[in-house]
């Protein structure tokens, strides 16, 4: 007998060395939430004085906010019907299922100041001192819930953030369709839900020319929108295609003023551009390309062109020329620019909408008017993709040569 009250001792002991070095705090209380045993984490928590707690209320020992500003005994507020944890241990009484870590969030006075903790608690109907009685164990997430709060409130400014980027991206692009005499132009965008770096638009040159570009930034987010952003600017100003005088200036000699003024040491960053210009009343088209996909040139009588001359992208290379090619348009033919996020769609399987998918499009659609035929390539390639969401901008430029007739143009 006196080995087995010496083995009892010695568990009595250790199961008080145990709960007094739990990080949780562990309590007794009865059906009326008045508190029989606790532990030292309890009184860490809540702050509170050992011989105040002993067969008092929960809400009284605890500081809850309730019975604080009603001034009464836990369970006797107006919002104790609404108390989780009181719930849950009537629940109990009723042989529900015991609770795992439900949240319990709420002020509480703690030396008379009342502070927001975030607690998840656990419950189990226990005998106790020859009495039916609950052992709950209350777990402080308080700091892990700031945290996440914290994040989700950064979350929030970066949304902001990309949609105000998305905003000025698409400030960029043509407000509305330019209308030009012998010259149809008919486009459509899309942007990824990261905010790409895809750019397009489309300018008067001079009395008879006029002047477009497409771009795409490699990347992603609000660094891609702003490096496209400062491109655009670029382009308006006198280095871009219309000069100081507002004169042509060439695209082979925009793409390498672009390679001087965006070196990849400066902007960490590189991007695909083709600059193109148009000459209406002769008809001459002439193309600098900068590492971006190829142009293609749907001839009215004749075959698809791959319009594929090409230098370096801008960024990696600042010491060569893009090079310019120049051909003639007949009155029908039709010029489609686009970004790889067309090409690059993919569903939900993971396969691409690709090149030659792209190609088959335009062969289905050549023959139609270029607003037509813009977008049934682009209806062709969500279609093709849905349900899935872009990954990657998706940019699609059309224009249409309607012959020589007249010289007047205005956009």
């Amino acid at each position: 007998m006196p080995t087995e009250l010496q083995n009892l001792k010695e568990s009595n002991e250790f199961l008080n060395l145990l709960l007094d070095n739990m990080d949780s705090a562990v309590l007794i209380a009865d059906e009326n939430m008045k508190i029989h045993q606790f532990n030292n984490s309890f009184l860490d928590l809540f702050d509170n004085a050992a011989e105040s707690i002993l067969e008092a209320g929960f809400g009284e020992t605890v500081g809850c906010i309730n019975a604080v500003l009603e001034n009464k005994a836990c369970g006797k507020t107006s919002q104790c019907a609404n108390c989780l944890l009181r719930r849950s241990l009537i629940l109990n009484l009723t042989d529900k299922p015991s609770v795992d870590k439900q949240p319990l969030n709420r002020i509480f006075y703690i030396n008379g100041k009342p502070v927001q903790k975030y607690l998840q608690f656990s419950t189990r109907k226990v005998t106790f001192q020859g009495r039916k009685m609950f052992l709950i164990i209350i777990y402080d997430v308080t700091d892990i819930e700031k945290q996440k709060i914290e994040l989700q409130e950064k979350q929030k400014l970066i949304v902001r953030d990309l949609e105000a980027a998305a905003a000025i991206q698409k400030s960029l692009l043509p407000a509305r369709s330019p209308i030009i005499t012998n010259i149809q132009v008919a486009w459509e965008f899309e942007p990824c839900s990261q905010i790409g770096g895809d750019i397009f638009n489309i300018h008067n040159m001079d009395e008879h020319k006029i002047g477009l570009y497409m771009l795409d930034v490699c990347g992603h987010g609000v660094p891609a929108a702003l490096i496209s952003v400062a491109v655009s600017q670029f382009l308006n100003s006198g280095d871009g295609l219309l000069g100081n005088n507002c004169e042509l200036v060439s695209p082979e000699l925009v793409l390498a003023k672009l390679y001087q003024a965006f070196p990849y040491e400066r902007f960490d960053s590189f991007f695909s551009i083709i600059c193109m210009t148009i000459d209406v009343r002769q008809g001459l088209l002439t193309y600098s390309n900068a590492g971006h996909p190829p142009p293609m040139l749907l001839r009215a009588n004749g075959p698809m062109e791959t319009l594929d001359h090409h230098g370096s992208v801008v960024g990696l290379d600042c010491g060569q020329s893009a090079g310019h090619q120049t051909l003639v348009l007949h009155k029908g033919d039709k010029i489609l620019l686009y970004t790889d996020g067309l090409i690059e769609n993919r569903n939900p399987t993971g396969a691409f909408f690709g090149k030659q998918r792209f190609y088959d499009s335009l062969e289905k659609y050549r023959y139609k008017p270029v607003q037509d035929l813009v977008g049934s390539v682009y209806t062709a390639a969500i279609d093709f993709r849905r349900p899935a969401e872009p990954d990657d901008d998706v940019s699609i430029l059309g224009v249409e040569y309607r012959g020589q007739t007249g010289n007047h143009y205005s956009i």
